[in-house]
């Protein structure tokens, strides 16, 4: 690891990543994207929009087996890991086990499910599945191996998934693979570049493990999970409304933009995590009162004007859609890009909230859940009048709704103005109960 022993200040200038690291991280990760949204767009152009929309729709239904395979272990490793100095290669262990429990149990019960009820949509769909849960893994990997200060396997990881894909796509234009063959390529793929990286965390990691470590870093993990798998739950789900409903032609518009999207979101994302040990210390010895000025307060005005703001934009690309300004699939990006500030602006409320401290951390996973929940009754209601665009007006909807919802739970408490923390119990070098 990188942090060494010594004070704090001293620990957060080890942790807090420099240009040319952000550089080469920001460009592997961007690079992986950028080659998906080119190889979909390839995909679509040599088969046709009948096969392209049902391998849409498996990938887009199957989203939310990435994040939870992954559940929040890349974050709580992040968080966690420099503040437990000395039992850091115990937390390994039990990310690395808990990484493994949550991929085997997904592997079965996709193959369960597929044995017990054939999908309709051919074996991509199980495909897809397996290659979300085995990608979802594949971050947990380079996470910890970041934690560890190995940044060279993140490049590499994402540099090597760039290839793949490149092949892939390489063999279905010119040597006519479907679907199928496609997912397949990249599943394959995946799984041995997962399995590169086992030897060096395993050499890494300690056993055993000591009482106490492993329950409150499960819990850390799952909590901070929570509005993970609420924004993957909440597309895939949308992908499965919109794929029911009289729209269908349109999930391949949809998840064109779900990838043009995740170039910029995954980027900022993943910059987040970059900073996040370091933010981390820092936020450790916030107190409640300076919490409540910097973050809580932003809550309630983020959520008035992200509702009106989705609703607007909603409108107006409704107009350009009837109008016929533009083509559907641009129409449907315009309205996603317009909706981008609310997005950018609860995730980083989330993510302040999320390293703030363990009250914090529950509200704001409660808070995505009541999210969670009303973009998909929103949803309900919108995606079969609107198509896609109603799908992407209740994603934005749900970001609104986080923040209100976060903003009623931690609103009040934070209004009470307690006094700060004491120096003493500001500096414990314990989160949830995780031991130094």
């Amino acid at each position: 690891m990188r942090t060494a022993p010594g004070a704090d200040a001293g620990a957060q200038r080890s942790w807090r990543p420099g240009p040319r690291r952000l550089a080469s991280l920001l460009a592997g990760r961007t690079a992986f994207r950028l080659t998906l949204l080119g190889a979909n767009t390839a995909l679509l152009a040599s088969w046709g929009q009948g096969p392209y929309e049902r391998y849409a729709a498996a990938m887009g239904t199957a989203q939310v087996l990435t994040t939870v395979t992954s559940l929040g272990i890349e974050k709580s490793a992040l968080k966690l890991v420099p503040r437990a100095r000395r039992t850091g290669p115990q937390l390994i262990t039990v990310f690395l086990c808990c990484a493994g429990v949550l991929t085997a149990a997904v592997v079965l019960w996709l193959a369960g499910t597929a044995l017990l009820h054939p999908p309709r949509g051919g074996a991509v769909a199980l495909l897809a599945g397996l290659y979300m849960a085995l990608l979802g893994l594949n971050t947990v990997l380079v996470g910890l191996c970041r934690a560890l200060g190995r940044d060279r396997a993140d490049i590499a990881n994402f540099t090597a998934l760039s290839l793949l894909v490149v092949t892939g796509t390489g063999g279905a234009t010119l040597l006519g693979w479907g679907p199928e063959g496609f997912t397949g390529w990249i599943l394959g793929g995946t799984a041995l570049l997962n399995l590169a990286h086992v030897p060096a965390l395993l050499r890494s990691a300690a056993r055993p493990v000591r009482r106490g470590a492993a329950g409150p870093a499960v819990s850390t993990s799952a909590l901070m999970a929570c509005g993970d798998v609420a924004a993957a739950g909440t597309v895939s789900i949308l992908f499965a409304l919109l794929g029911a409903s009289r729209h269908h032609e349109q999930t391949g518009h949809l998840y064109l933009m779900v990838l043009a999207s995740s170039v910029l979101l995954n980027g900022f994302g993943y910059l987040l995590r970059l900073f996040q040990p370091h933010v981390s210390l820092t936020l450790r010895s916030l107190d409640a009162a300076e919490l409540d000025r910097r973050v809580v307060r932003r809550l309630l005005p983020l959520a008035a004007a992200g509702a009106a703001w989705t609703a607007a934009a909603l409108l107006l690309a409704r107009f350009v859609q009837d109008s016929g300004l533009l083509p559907p699939p641009v129409v449907v990006l315009l309205l996603y890009v317009l909706c981008i500030p609310l997005v950018f602006a609860m995730g980083s409320l989330n993510y302040l909230l999320e390293n703030a401290g363990a009250r914090t951390l529950r509200a704001t996973a409660a808070a995505s859940a009541a999210g969670l929940v009303c973009a998909v009754l929103l949803g309900t209601l919108l995606v079969p009048v609107l198509g896609a665009l109603g799908a992407v007006g209740a994603l934005a909807a749900g970001e609104a709704a986080h923040a209100l919802a976060a903003w009623l739970l931690l609103g009040p408490s934070s209004r009470s103005r307690r006094p700060p923390v004491p120096a003493a119990v500001a500096a414990a070098p314990t989160d949830l109960g995780v031991p130094r």
